[in-house]
């Protein structure tokens, strides 16, 4: 059997050209859902699917309602035959499908739909759906009710007169509303009520109903009861009159008419389609959200970088300063030393050079070294802090970014799989920053920079470090310097022409002692410059690297949402131009 869609001579080109765009749309909207992966759910795709499916089926009315408000008796009422069962208890424990037959028979389609076949004249025009109560002891029940209703193309919804409008069906009515389904109250059982009392009901539902639904919803009071009696009876007038269900009927066979039920049927996938664009534009809304943050914290971590290194390099030129003053002052001292033993007078000592390099190495030479040494520690222990520092400055981000996703209950029920990587790469850079900082050991780690410094200093003097450490290197540096000094003095001052000779090989002497100072101070400065430089971006790499996998996927998620909310977006205002263009809002 066609379809209502499928009946082409029924629609017009504009309905045609409508009917396209929405495959289309939701086969966009399935596209942009794909990539979200795993975190839709896949009860969306199904029902996302079967919206398109839908539309070549005929015309569904779903009739959905609390277990004992009479639906089946309405739905046996609106046959004219006791087709479904009916009881106090609940008797509906599956998805009864109702379409037209040449003679009666059912067939499952699965294990929770029954396939129900009748030769009844209002089936050839609709499908009517049976579907289990709403207050179901049995979950399943009301599982399969709410997961049907997104197929319907109208709802009617049975209360019972003796306790209409409960708090369980008006949560339930809002899940309808919310699939932007066409929604017509029925309250069944009004026999049990005298006729005052019947407008009474009547008006409190549709003054409870309206803001619930947006709008004032269709009432029908009737009695399925009555309407089966007068139907079996083959016509009781006083039954059917006291029934109420002509009402009904009418509105069935005659405000429905086809091109109602086109309207409703071309309305009701963009409702579907347009509830799950909203749900998961929410999401993704709210995952940028996240993101935002996450890339705010990630900033203030490089802004503790960026902090990290112009300090270190701008502190690091005061503690080379001071280095640089200690050869300076030792530089002062020894040309003082020239001054004072490269004379004619002292000629004969300068002859004796152990004793005047014993006293260059007191005068001049004294405890630079240790003293030197002592700086290039400061430096060495001062950069061991700042790094300690920055790794606990990381932590402390990461550690207030992993307390702030506790409150984020916006990441999603929808779905695991974002929350789930990214908690897990948060946490994973978290333990290895929280790793770093209790397990820094600043004796160990300044011990290993102290030798790295010493060895390229050694290195650069041509010497070997062994174990004499830094104040060793700059001792026998520092004492060839001297023994150089010393041996050029002596031999001034056997030479021939001494007299005349001294005088010029002092001012060579400060000339030579100038260059050799400043050669050492440029080489102790690039040697410590090169070492601080090289342990402070190996330190910055470390943590970047720890970084990484989660600013991988803070960016990857970002470009990837990024454009899915714009698809979402497009996808929205198309929904709302069809909307335009098909009529009204059944639920308006």
């Amino acid at each position: 059997m066609l379809g209502l869609l499928g009946k082409r001579k029924l629609l017009g080109q504009r309905q045609e050209k409508l009917l396209a765009e929405e495959r289309a749309v939701i086969e966009r909207l399935q596209r942009v859902l794909a990539g979200l992966g795993t975190d839709v759910q896949v009860n969306d795709l199904r029902t996302l699917a079967d919206a398109a499916l839908h539309l070549d089926e005929l015309f569904l009315l779903v009739v959905a309602g609390e277990f004992n408000s009479g639906k089946s008796s309405f739905i046996n009422a609106l046959i004219g035959q006791p087709v479904l069962r009916e009881g106090v208890t609940p008797t509906t424990d599956q998805i009864n499908i109702l379409k037209y037959g040449d003679h009666p028979a059912e067939q499952h389609r699965d294990e929770y739909v029954l396939e129900i076949l009748y030769p009844a004249p209002v089936l050839r025009e609709i499908n009517v759906v049976d579907t289990p109560g709403t207050n179901a002891i049995i979950r399943r029940h009301e599982e399969l009710t709410r997961d049907f209703i997104p197929r319907s193309d109208l709802v009617l919804f049975v209360t019972s007169a003796d306790r209409p409008f409960t708090e369980s069906e008006r949560a339930f009515l809002q899940r309808i509303r919310e699939w932007g389904k066409k929604i017509v109250i029925v309250i069944n059982k009004i026999d049990i009520l005298q006729p005052a009392e019947v407008q009474q009901v009547l008006a409190f539902v549709r003054d409870n109903a309206g803001p619930l639904l947006g709008r004032s919803p269709e009432v029908f009071g009737l009695s399925a009861r009555l309407a089966q009696r007068a139907k079996s009876n083959n016509g009781d007038p006083a039954a059917w009159q006291a029934s109420g269900f002509e009402a009904i009927e009418r509105y069935i066979t005659d405000t429905l008419d086809e091109e109602e039920r086109i309207r409703l049927k071309l309305l009701n996938p963009l409702g579907v389609t347009g509830s799950l664009n909203a749900k998961y534009k929410t999401l993704v809304d709210n995952r940028l959200t996240v993101l935002r943050e996450d890339f705010a914290t990630l900033d203030s971590i490089d802004k503790q970088i960026d902090l990290y290194r112009d300090d270190l390099q701008r502190d690091f030129k005061f503690h080379l300063t001071e280095i640089e003053n200690l050869l300076n002052e030792m530089e002062l001292r020894g040309m003082s030393f020239f001054d004072d033993t490269v004379r004619i007078g002292r000629m004969f000592d300068l002859m004796k050079k152990d004793r005047i390099r014993t006293e260059f190495e007191d005068k001049v030479v004294g405890d630079t070294p240790q003293l030197i040494e002592a700086r290039v520690q400061a430096i060495i222990d001062w950069l061991v802090e700042r790094q300690l520092r920055l790794w606990k400055s990381v932590t402390e981000y990461l550690n207030r970014r992993r307390l702030s996703q506790n409150r984020e209950d916006m990441l999603g029920e929808v779905g695991t799989s974002f929350e789930y990587n990214r908690k897990n790469l948060i946490e994973s850079v978290g333990r290895t920053a929280r790793d770093v900082v209790s397990q820094y050991d600043r004796q160990a780690e300044s011990a290993e920079l102290a030798q790295s410094v010493q060895s390229a200093m050694a290195a650069t003097a041509l010497l070997e470090v062994g174990a004499v450490g830094m104040g060793g290197i700059l001792v026998a540096v520092l004492t060839g310097v001297a023994a150089d000094f010393t041996g050029l003095l002596a031999a001034s001052a056997v030479a021939a022409m001494g007299f005349y000779i001294i005088p010029s090989k002092r001012k060579q002497a400060k000339s030579d002692f100038h260059a050799k100072i400043s050669e050492l101070r440029d080489q102790l400065a690039r040697t410590i410059n090169r070492q601080v430089g090289s342990e402070m971006e190996a330190s910055i790499a470390q943590i970047r690297e720890a970084m990484g996998p989660y600013t991988r996927f803070v960016r990857s998620q970002r470009d990837t949402l990024g454009g899915i909310e714009t698809e979402l977006a497009q996808i929205e205002t198309l929904l709302g131009r069809l909307r335009g263009e098909i009529g009204r809002d059944p639920t308006a």
